[in-house]
C-alpha cells in the first residue's frame, strides 16, 4: 500500500464524518457517494489528490510533507441558487477540515498537523452529460513522519 493509499483511506473516513456532507450524498448506494482520486458521473463528494512533496527532513530520518488536493462536491446545480448552495457546500467541507482540532492519526508514525483550505475559493470544475456540476476547493494537508 502506498503513502497516497494510506492517506486516501483516512480521508474517505474523515469526509464521511463531516456534518456538511449532504445526506443525499451519504445515501448514494454502495458507498459510491464519496470517492478518492475519482470523479463519478452523478451526485457525490470527490477527493482529488494532486501530488505531494517533502517539505523538510530531520536528522533522525523523519520528515514533514504536504499533499495538495481538491475537495469537489458534484450535484445537479442547474439554477443560480443551487450553484451557490453547491459552492457553499464545498467551502463548508473544506472549512470544517481546516477547523479540526483532533486530527486523525495515520499509520506508520504519521501525524497530521493541519489542513489548510484556500480562502473562499471554489469554482465549477466540470459538468457531466447528465448535468451534474462539480465545485472544487483546494486543500493542503500537512503531516509529519517520525
Amino acid at each position: 500500500m502506498t503513502e497516497y493509499d494510506k492517506v486516501g483511506e483516512m480521508l474517505l473516513e474523515l469526509i464521511a464524518e463531516c456534518p456538511h456532507v449532504p445526506q443525499s450524498v451519504k445515501n448514494v448506494p454502495q458507498g459510491m457517494g464519496i470517492l478518492i482520486d475519482s470523479t463519478g458521473t452523478g451526485l457525490g463528494i470527490f477527493i482529488l489528490t494532486d501530488g505531494g512533496r517533502v517539505k523538510k527532513r530531520n536528522v533522525i530520518g523523519g520528515f514533514e510533507a504536504v499533499i495538495n488536493m481538491q475537495i469537489a462536491y458534484q450535484s445537479k446545480a442547474d439554477t443560480n441558487s443551487k450553484r451557490i448552495n453547491a459552492q457553499e457546500t464545498a467551502n463548508k467541507i473544506t472549512g470544517w477540515l481546516g477547523d479540526l482540532e483532533n486530527l486523525p492519526k495515520l499509520t506508520g508514525n504519521r501525524t497530521i498537523t493541519k489542513f489548510e483550505a484556500s480562502g473562499s475559493y471554489a469554482s465549477r470544475d466540470s459538468t457531466t452529460q447528465d448535468g451534474y456540476v462539480a465545485f472544487a476547493a483546494d486543500v493542503v494537508m500537512e503531516y509529519e513522519v517520525d
